[in-house]
């Protein structure tokens, strides 16, 4: 299930034009030799902020000095500056940008040769330093969203499809658009290469045991089975993705994919989003996720007249796993009619967090993008947003919430409502989502007309209760922590959201989602939108 902090990034891009992926590879030689590290530094001293880089070479693990004329920088793009020595073996240089963007710096010496990927972005807060992409396997061509650090930082889960994500904006983009109005089949199939062909890895070492039961090749079958759906039969265009973790390796990569994930017949399309953890230390987590179960097993009562006939939507589950392993998190099978949702099967270890199935309140509506906060291992209350329902009377719709538990234990007992004051939920069409509470502040993602998403952060200095958080007195006004820019070019970075948090060698990291503009269609020009996994240090 996908993350619709993406969707909205599409629905106010337009143009034309070309762009191209650039992803973080680092060839490390043999550390007998030469080896070279990279740090990075934002300036403020120009918009877009320009970022110093310093490379420490080294030869046997020694300093080697006098290379500033012979070590090779190559920047993707941006502004070389000149390049001093300014310490035995560090090498200092600037590089200044002309727009947002992805900037990769490559430098080699001898037999030695790393790249990076620095990210400028319209805006940083003073803050925190200089946003970089994660590099390892985590990002690839393919779509990666609904990024998640462990507390800790040693992992870090994505949740990825290899699609192209403005297929989504394609698909039900008007027909005389050059969509395909909402329907693949009628009047006439619609056929695109976003739609009909896949983009990024589905199989090792990147994403090994994705569920690959829907492609061919670099084809996309347009089939289900868990819905006994045939080839080139389903209507709508529906997404595989998966939940992959991977590990922190030396030297700040993340590598040794593994993921969780619902088997569903090898479709991939009933699956978790909005992945939250609390570490056990001993290699064992609790999650909380959201997911749409299609066999609606948890119905409810909204109007309050005895009968639970109302369908559920999202709502918050929750599983113990093992980091580092495939983990299994339910089953579906097909159900034996064609285009009727799969059943549950066994195993099915996921268990719903029932916050109550009478009225508005409860798992009615949506409950999106799950945070779970926590005191030493106890669960204090769940965070959520509301991106899908409609407008209207009881609607939460792009507003935050908190679901405080007043008795029992978790994930059962007795779960209490409220929605966070309005210094927090702006009105619309501004939107709040993407909660991650620390206990004395809170990031989120706020979206105002402008569409562009934002990361946002707001103090906190009341109790760990509801009726303090529903109090404005205990919020700071909110500062924008990372900003994005405007969509009229290629390459710019036009979206930022899914913050969360970890705690690494007593530093403070930032990890989100960035979009960037890839190219744009020449038929429908719509943007080429790619989702990507981005980091930041906060400065001591």
């Amino acid at each position: 299930m996908l993350q619709l902090f993406a969707i909205l990034v599409l629905l106010s891009l337009w143009a034309c034009s070309s762009g191209e992926n650039h992803n973080e590879v680092t060839v490390t030689p043999d550390p007998s030799v030469y080896t070279i590290n990279l740090d990075f530094d934002r300036s403020e001293s120009g918009s877009p902020n320009p970022f110093i880089v310093t490379a420490s070479v080294y030869k046997d693990d020694v300093p080697e000095s006098g290379l500033a004329s012979l070590i090779e920088i190559e920047p993707e793009r941006g502004s070389l500056g000149p390049v001093d020595e300014i310490a035995p073996g560090q090498y200092q240089f600037t590089v200044t940008p002309f727009q947002t963007g992805e900037h990769s710096v490559k430098v080699s010496y001898e037999t030695a040769t790393i790249k990076r990927t620095a990210l400028v972005l319209h805006s940083v807060h003073s803050d925190w330093g200089q946003p970089m992409a994660v590099s390892g396997m985590v990002n690839t061509a393919g779509y990666e969203d609904g990024v998640t650090i462990s507390p800790d930082g040693e992992y870090l889960f994505v949740q990825y499809g290899p699609l192209y994500f403005s297929a989504f904006q394609l698909f039900n983009l008007p027909r005389d658009n050059g969509g395909c109005g909402g329907h693949r089949l009628v009047p006439e199939r619609c056929t695109h290469p976003w739609l009909d062909h896949t983009i990024g890895p589905y199989s090792g070492p990147e994403r090994p045991g994705f569920f690959d039961g829907r492609f061919s090749g670099t084809t996309m079958l347009h089939n289900s089975n868990s819905w006994g759906v045939g080839e080139d039969e389903s209507p709508i265009f529906a997404p595989s993705t998966m939940i992959y973790g991977f590990k922190r390796q030396p030297g700040g990569s993340f590598a040794e994919p593994f993921y969780l994930s619902f088997d569903d017949e090898n479709d991939g399309i009933t699956n978790a989003s909005g992945l939250s953890l609390m570490l056990h230390g001993d290699g064992t987590a609790t999650i909380l996720f959201a997911l749409d179960d299609p066999s609606d097993p948890h119905m409810v009562d909204l109007d309050g007249d005895g009968n639970n006939d109302v369908e559920s939507l999202h709502d918050i589950y929750t599983a113990e796993v093992t980091l580092g392993q495939n983990n299994i998190l339910g089953t579906y099978v097909y159900s034996g009619t064609p285009g009727t949702p799969p059943v549950r099967s066994t195993p099915f270890p996921s268990q719903l967090v029932n916050f109550g199935q009478t009225g508005i309140n409860g798992i009615a509506g949506t409950q999106g993008n799950p945070h779970l906060y926590h005191d030493n291992g106890v669960v204090q209350s769940i965070w959520t947003d509301d991106e899908r329902d409609d407008i209207g009377d009881g609607s939460d719709r792009g507003d935050l919430a908190v679901y405080g538990l007043t008795s029992g234990t978790f994930p059962q007992g007795t779960w209490v409502k409220a929605l966070l004051p309005a210094v927090i939920n702006q009105p619309w069409p501004s939107s709040e989502f993407q909660p991650f509470f620390t206990g004395n502040g809170l990031y989120y993602t706020h979206m105002s007309d402008t569409q562009l998403p934002e990361v946002y952060y707001a103090s906190y200095s009341g109790t760990q209760s509801l009726d303090d958080y529903q109090n404005p007195n205990h919020w700071g006004n909110p500062e924008k922590v990372l900003g994005a820019d405007n969509a009229d070019i290629p390459g710019k970075i036009i979206a930022i959201g899914e913050p969360t948090i970890a705690n690494y060698h007593e530093d403070e990291y930032l990890y989100f989602v960035y979009a960037y503009i890839r190219g744009f269609d020449s038929v429908s020009g719509l943007p080429d939108i790619d989702m990507q996994a981005g980091y930041i240090k906060k400065l001591r």
